[in-house]
């Protein structure tokens, strides 16, 4: 389901304001390992989260 949310977080179908907050933890760890694999920005990352990406 991370998975998910993070595809949808990406494409801008969904915010995250609009995630459950039981979900937040392993959807910020999935889109800092796509950040890590260059999948996405850093910039991205804060863009989607409001948090700066850390390593």
């Amino acid at each position: 389901m991370n998975i998910i949310w993070a595809n949808r977080l990406i494409a801008g179908t969904k915010t995250w304001a609009e995630m459950p907050t039981r979900r937040r933890p392993g959807v910020k760890r999935e889109l800092a390992k796509r950040v890590a694999e260059d999948e996405i920005t850093a910039e991205q990352y804060k863009e989607i989260t409001g948090e700066d990406y850390n390593e």
